[in-house]
């Protein structure tokens, strides 16, 4: 059989097989760029390390029985008598590699696997909606010609200075509307309706304490504080971290989970719906901000 060491928390471990290796990376334990080496009893171990993700395993490589544990082996066993005489609490990733909590498996939020664009979208509708409830009333007494003849008067100065203080102060109060929202329901409107929310390890509602810290990382690490060219940037490299991290900076350093809304096909239709509205309506002159900026 073939197995691998994997490399985690600055350690070796192994060796594992193919399955155990592919259930770590769904448990977020070792990420796509994690360093791997085969195990070869019969001979020397290869000393060559490559990424998880060169290995191309995928879900279609095993049984349903193996992924879903029909053979347990005697630690699985032992693990399982023992929680007879305590409730079991669910882990992000217990639930990740299958043993998900009663709510999961009952309810519709049962996804936990990393969906990029969805999370991208969901804040972007967000930031619409909050944008057109903050900026519409002001600027709908302006034509687009009345700012362009503004926008002409202005120093390179004012206009530097403009471009940094409104994104800062508009992101800042974003933040501060998706941690009540978020607090209070788990979710925001755009998450809502993209199928997300945010809970902590244990499959529960963030404390709003938590909820801010979150979205205070957010701000910062996500989008830069929403300065133009270095918010792009940062919401690059946390698409960089999801893809390959399974998690972005912020949910890790919180140990917090995202839970998506299964993913049927009418949630695709109303995703694809929102996400057609949100493209249609940031085309307005008035929109300080489109997708990718």
């Amino acid at each position: 059989m073939e197995t691998w060491y994997y490399w985690a928390d600055n350690q070796e471990f192994g060796p594992v097989t193919k399955l155990e290796l592919y259930k770590l990376f769904k448990a977020n334990v070792i990420a796509g760029y994690s360093f791997v080496r085969p195990h070869a009893p019969e001979t020397q171990d290869s000393d060559t390390w490559l990424a998880y993700k060169e290995l191309k395993i995928r879900r279609s490589d095993f049984t349903w029985d193996e992924l879903n544990g029909a053979n347990l082996d005697d630690s699985e066993l032992n693990d399982e008598a023992s929680s007879k005489d305590a409730p079991k609490q669910s882990t992000a990733s217990e639930t990740a590699s299958g043993g998900q909590d009663n709510n999961h498996r009952k309810g519709i939020w049962n996804d936990l696997s990393p969906h990029p664009w969805r999370r991208y979208f969901a804040r972007w509708v967000d930031i619409s909606i909050y944008a057109n409830l903050i900026f519409s009333p002001t600027m709908a007494r302006f034509t687009p010609n009345d700012l362009n003849q503004y926008m002409q008067q202005l120093s390179i100065i004012d206009l530097v200075a403009i471009l940094i203080v409104i994104p800062v102060l508009f992101f800042s109060s974003v933040a501060i509307i998706n941690t009540v929202l978020t607090g209070i329901f788990g979710t925001t409107i755009g998450k809502y309706l993209l199928g997300i929310k945010v809970l902590s390890k244990d499959g529960l509602r963030l404390s709003m304490k938590q909820t801010a810290k979150r979205e205070t990382l957010v701000y910062v690490k996500g989008f830069a504080l929403g300065l133009p060219v270095l918010s792009l940037i940062t919401q690059m490299y946390g698409y960089f971290d999801l893809t390959m991290d399974k998690t972005t900076s912020w949910d890790k350093s919180l140990n917090t989970t995202i839970a998506h809304r299964e993913n049927n096909g009418l949630q695709n239709w109303v995703g694809l719906v929102v996400i057609g509205l949100y493209l249609y309506f940031s085309r307005s002159p008035y929109s300080p901000y489109i997708a990718w900026f």
